[in-house]
């Protein structure tokens, strides 16, 4: 689903999380290991994947017009000062752009007003009297008043006419016409548009599907200087399936990110740093990206710089700080600060040892989607742990998190089996022969067949 495009740091998609030994200092591995003690997982930070778009809406204009804004100096405005866009490369550029949410609707829209009954053919004041209209909430008029823009050649206004499709704003939502739109505007070299044209490939919104064409096109626009699509083409050179991966080139476009002031690209850049992924650890670039994103507000990199200050990796440790980013990251929404605010509790590191508040951190965290979660609460019903032992109910959970991916229980069911009860196995076996995909005996012994088996539900939801 779209969002506002002028919002930055939105919740993310999360590939599999890195893992750590609890009882040991060592560089976070980028697959899970278990706490000898509990055979529970601690989550460190996963890796961030792009936002939801953050598209502009938009109308449709019928040809193209070789027509270049115009190049006037005006001097500065107030309309310049209240209403500059970030993402319009044509803005005033000795005055600091403002964000649509920022943005003191009542004082941009008089002074626009203004600028534009004043001088109509300076076509930015046509397109910033056109976002003070959008900040009002005046969606139609603004669109108006882009369209306007756009006839006249303004490359920002072609985007901001395609987020209006794209968004139902001031006009019936239309993701081909959106297309079409976001077009015209990457042809100007807006690389707004550039990065929206590649989300939609990305997800598959009016088109098919493809990483090759969303790669293309989120390469355009960072090359053209936009930083989510910096950020996006590093996520899809890391993760995709259908595009030849490249890590070190993933972390290359990270870092660009967060050099532009990504605050997601920061938050994989650090997770880069810290792991070694694609280059050497580098705990002090680490520990500078994670505290900017958090700074900014972005959730995920409180839970990273809290795992640094809990576990005191590259930092002096600090239990109580690492606590308190972890509870700011779950009150902000990032499930794996759920899960490692349930492993204090478990562990009594930071926090007096309560297996009921583990129990109900993990089932929270399980509940927003988080896969070690899924693995945790499997243990805790395996080993009766503030619940009775249940190996019926601890199969179902561990069948979750194998199939929400989650390498750490991988490893768990392929290496360390023999830690998990005979029922839990017996269990997990049968569920496996339910569902038709295991045919062995139910003996709780997991070897080549069941590990095939196993094999064949992971990361399949």
């Amino acid at each position: 689903m779209a969002v506002h495009r002028h919002i930055i740091g939105l919740p993310a998609r999360l590939p599999v999380a890195a893992m750590l030994l609890a009882s040991i200092a060592l560089p976070a591995p980028a697959f899970a290991q278990s706490d000898p003690a509990t055979g529970n997982g601690y989550a460190t930070p996963p890796h961030m994947a792009p936002p939801a778009s953050d598209t502009r809406d938009g109308a449709s204009i019928g040809t193209m017009q070789a027509i270049k804004p115009a190049t006037t100096t005006t001097g500065i405005n107030p309309c310049d000062t209240l209403a500059a866009d970030p993402l319009d490369a044509d803005r005033e550029r000795s005055v600091t752009p403002v964000e649509l949410r920022a943005m003191d609707g009542d004082a941009a829209l008089a002074a626009c007003r203004t600028a534009y009954e004043t001088k109509p053919n300076i076509l930015r004041f046509i397109y910033q009297y056109a976002r003070s209209m959008e900040k009002q909430g005046d969606y139609a008029a603004a669109l108006d008043m882009y369209r306007s823009a756009a006839a006249r050649g303004y490359p920002a206004a072609y985007a901001a006419v395609a987020y209006a499709y794209d968004n139902g704003q001031g006009v019936t939502q239309d993701e081909k016409e959106a297309m079409r739109w976001y077009l015209d505007a990457a042809q100007r070299n807006n690389a707004w548009a550039m990065f929206n044209l590649g989300y939609f490939y990305d997800s598959g919104r009016g088109v098919p599907e493809d990483d090759a064409v969303a790669l293309d096109w989120y390469t355009k626009g960072a090359v053209a200087g936009n930083a989510r699509a910096m950020n996006d083409a590093g996520f899809l050179l890391e993760t995709s399936n259908t595009v030849p991966r490249n890590i070190e080139e993933a972390r290359r476009w990270y870092i660009k990110a967060a050099d532009a002031g990504n605050a997601v690209g920061m938050t994989n850049a650090a997770n880069f740093h810290l792991n070694g992924i694609g280059g050497p650890v580098d705990m002090a670039k680490a520990f500078d990206c994670y505290t900017r994103a958090a700074d900014s507000g972005n959730v995920d990199a409180m839970n990273g710089l809290g795992y640094m200050y809990y576990s005191g990796f590259g930092v002096t440790k600090d239990v109580a700080e690492g606590m308190r980013l972890y509870r700011s990251a779950a009150d902000g929404g990032n499930a794996t600060a759920l899960t490692n605010i349930g492993f204090a509790y478990e562990t009594g590191e930071g926090v007096e040892k309560d297996l009921n508040q583990a129990m109900d951190y993990y089932r929270r965290a399980a509940d927003r989607g988080d896969s070690i979660a899924f693995n945790n609460v499997a243990n805790f019903y395996d080993k009766g742990l503030a619940v009775n032992p249940d190996p019926v109910l601890a199969a179902e959970w561990m069948e979750k998190a194998l199939r929400a991916g989650a390498n750490f229980s991988r490893g768990q069911m392929r290496d360390n089996s023999q830690n998990w009860s005979l029922p839990f196995r017996k269990a997990l076996q049968r569920r496996l022969s339910d569902q038709q995909i295991y045919s062995g005996p139910i003996d709780g012994g997991f070897g080549p067949q069941t590990q095939a088996a196993i094999d064949s539900i992971f990361g399949v939801r």
